[in-house]
């Protein structure tokens, strides 16, 4: 098994993907809308691309496939996707890389300040 600090740097839609997951598990289309809305639009998924990204997600443990949500009426709709342990555990490694970085851009007047 994988640990998390073999799988960072994450690449953004990567990154992108394993947060909305970390909120609630999804669909495919569901994981393409919320990744849109929560980057305000600067990562867009196509669907042959998303599933090109779920299925390198899915061979690196960082998400698994799960029955749909209760009450899902749409028949097509065989399984959705939640973030594993490993994931939110990767999540957690990229999140403190970044953050060390930032802290270095803002060290050296290359980001703006929170």
């Amino acid at each position: 098994m994988s640990e998390p600090q073999d799988l960072i740097p994450l690449r953004p839609v990567d990154l992108q993907i394993l947060l909305v997951l970390a909120n609630a598990n999804l669909h495919g289309y569901g994981v393409m809308k919320a990744v849109r809305e929560e980057s305000g639009g600067r990562v867009g998924l196509e669907v042959g691309s998303l599933y090109r990204v779920i299925n390198r997600l899915l061979d690196s443990d960082l998400i698994e496939q799960v029955a749909p949500a209760a009450g899902s009426d749409d028949p097509r709709r065989k399984h959705d996707y939640a973030i594993t342990e490993l994931g939110r555990a990767t999540v957690r490694a990229e999140s403190e890389r970044l953050a060390q970085v930032l802290a270095t851009a803002r060290a050296r007047d290359l980001a703006g300040r929170a």
